[in-house]
């Protein structure tokens, strides 16, 4: 693996970090505070364009999983279920997305505790697919890239 390409993985993965924290802050706020719901929102729609990056430069033509799979058909397995996370990935932040906008801006706090929890869930599962990312490309060049960014 290139420096280059190298670079632009760190740049994803980054991206997504960035993305991640910042659905973190929103629901470490108060859901009582007046902006509580477009701010989780707008990190929300953040994180749910930076997956769709993320998919679009991953998987397409000249897409680093694509790539790996060529260099290193041993890992085929492990590519398919990156890309199969990436459906989970876009469907969990889109539905998460309508979620919150049909709750009232009076909502209750069982409410709240719903979509915290359905979030919550989403970022675990984003954790994960890094967490499998970063596995796959040490697998596949011994590079480590599961530090920081």
């Amino acid at each position: 693996m290139g420096d280059e390409e190298l670079g632009d993985v760190w740049r994803r993965r980054e991206a997504i970090l960035d993305a991640t924290a910042a659905v973190e802050a929103a629901l470490a706020a108060p859901a009582a505070g007046e902006g509580w719901r477009e701010t989780l929102r707008n990190a929300l729609i953040g994180l749910h364009l930076t997956i769709h990056d993320h998919v679009a430069e991953t998987e397409g033509p000249d897409g680093f999983l694509l790539r790996v799979r060529d260099d290193a058909p041993r890992l085929a397995r492990q590519v398919e279920r990156l890309i199969g996370e990436h459906t989970d990935l876009t469907d969990l932040s889109t539905k998460l997305i309508e979620r919150l906008d049909g709750v009232a801006l009076e909502r209750t706090e069982e409410e709240a505790a719903a979509v915290r929890d359905d979030a919550l869930h989403l970022l675990a599962t984003v954790v994960r697919h890094r967490q499998r990312g970063a596995d796959l490309i040490y697998e596949a060049y011994q590079v480590d890239v599961g530090g920081p960014g």
